[in-house]
């Protein structure tokens, strides 16, 4: 028999005991990943302009460490790749969501316990072959990842990407 706390560190690996993550960690694993393993320090303000429109203050890039080898994210990337594009995939719905954009991501549902009630969670990066933009979305008692999740993941790029034109 395996001792309860064996069972429990497993369900946590899979995401159904007492994980908790924010969408911001969420986008962050799947930016580490489209980073080749290389984990970046957030950050929400890009830079800071004055009236003049001169630049005040900006935020340089700068790395935080590398939770895995950039082989181990090479292989996650094909992995997520996958979930979106193969027909076998979970998220296969949304491949083409965001023209001429090649999204990768993972879907998730965490039960909760409760019937009906399971959470749901997508996170990804894109666009594929270079990415610029990673999202992380969680709905608590949300219901399916692939359902809940990944279709406002979705909207989140294509508003990106819609702001990165209009620059």
């Amino acid at each position: 028999m395996i001792p309860a706390s064996q069972a429990l560190t497993a369900f946590s690996a899979i995401g159904q005991f007492s994980d908790t993550v924010t969408p911001l960690q969420e986008a962050m694993f799947a930016a580490a990943i489209a980073n080749n393993g290389t984990l970046m320090k957030p950050y929400l303000v890009k830079q800071v302009t004055a009236s003049d429109l001169s630049t005040v203050q900006a935020t340089s890039r700068s790395a935080l460490s590398e939770p895995v080898s950039s082989s181990v994210a090479s292989s996650v990337k094909q992995m997520m790749l996958a979930v979106v594009q193969q027909p076998e995939g979970t998220a296969y719905a949304f491949r083409q969501a965001v023209t001429g954009v090649e999204i990768a991501g993972k879907t998730g549902t965490a039960e909760t316990g409760q019937v009906s009630l399971n959470d749901a969670a997508f996170t990804c990066f894109a666009p594929f072959a270079n990415p610029d933009i990673a999202v992380g979305v969680i709905i608590q008692g949300g219901g399916y990842g692939a359902s809940a999740a990944a279709p406002i993941a979705v909207q989140v790029i294509k508003a990106y990407q819609q702001a990165m034109r209009n620059q």
